[in-house]
């Protein structure tokens, strides 16, 4: 449990000194990626994968990706498993490229856009400010409650307290979990007020500019598109195998 929340913390942290994407082109992109991914298309799937692996090297974020992939070992064990067991080989194909795409997808996400820049771009498109801080909360929150959970389990079991069936010890675990969690917000909700929220019209100290970065990416899921949409037109894929279809 201890490895899981360790990987998904650096997995998922903001790093500022990371290519930062502007916020409203990552959340478009991850938009794409999810929109895609629903459909049941093996190649597609596969593309998507190899697209995201290309952005993990041009934005150096190969670790974050690989602690995410150790976080998800024993989801992807475990749901391979049942898939191949109750479906076959393109049931487990499509599942676990599903999971791997989700999860480099959204470390990329979270990794790389700045969750201020994020309240900012949704504010500059007239999103009430209550509901524009949802996503950079979820962005800020989600790495430091995994890294409070790491610390809590942690703490306990080099005191000896986790042992024996975990139905003894998964209750004091919660516990803590959860005052820590109520501790952090009193810090948040500090944080939220000197910001301003709840004030009628904000002022912000910068703008957020679109990077070559953002431009490269663009024309990466633009190619995309319309290669899948030359693909379908003019069924391409008729002459491949049926399992890439």
């Amino acid at each position: 449990m201890s490895f899981m929340l360790k990987r998904i913390y650096d997995g998922f942290l903001y790093k500022p000194d990371k290519l930062n994407i502007h916020p409203l082109i990552g959340i478009l992109i991850i938009s794409i990626q999810f929109g895609f991914m629903i459909l049941n298309r093996n190649w597609i799937l596969a593309l998507l994968l190899i697209l995201i692996v290309i952005e993990v090297i041009v934005f150096r974020n190969i670790r974050g990706a690989l602690s995410i992939l150790w976080a998800l070992s024993p989801i992807i064990i475990i749901v391979g498993g049942l898939s191949f067991a109750f479906g076959g080989w393109v049931i487990l194909y499509r599942v676990l490229m599903r999971i791997l795409i989700g999860g480099l997808g959204f470390s990329l996400l979270f990794t790389l856009v700045n969750p201020s820049d994020l309240t900012r771009s949704f504010e500059k498109l007239r999103i009430p400010t209550k509901i524009a801080l949802i996503p950079s909360l979820a962005l800020t929150m989600i790495p430091r409650i995994a890294k409070d959970a790491e610390d809590t389990f942690s703490t306990l079991k080099i005191r000896g307290e986790i042992k024996g069936f975990f139905l003894r010890w998964l209750p004091k675990v919660l516990a803590i979990f959860i005052a820590s969690i109520i501790y952090r917000s009193e810090f948040l909700a500090q944080s939220l007020y000197f910001k301003g929220l709840g004030i009628q019209k904000r002022t912000h100290y910068k703008k957020i500019p679109i990077r070559w970065i953002d431009i490269f990416r663009i024309f990466l899921w633009l190619s995309f598109i319309i290669g899948f949409i030359l693909i379908e037109r003019f069924n391409i894929l008729e002459y491949f195998p049926a399992f890439f279809i």
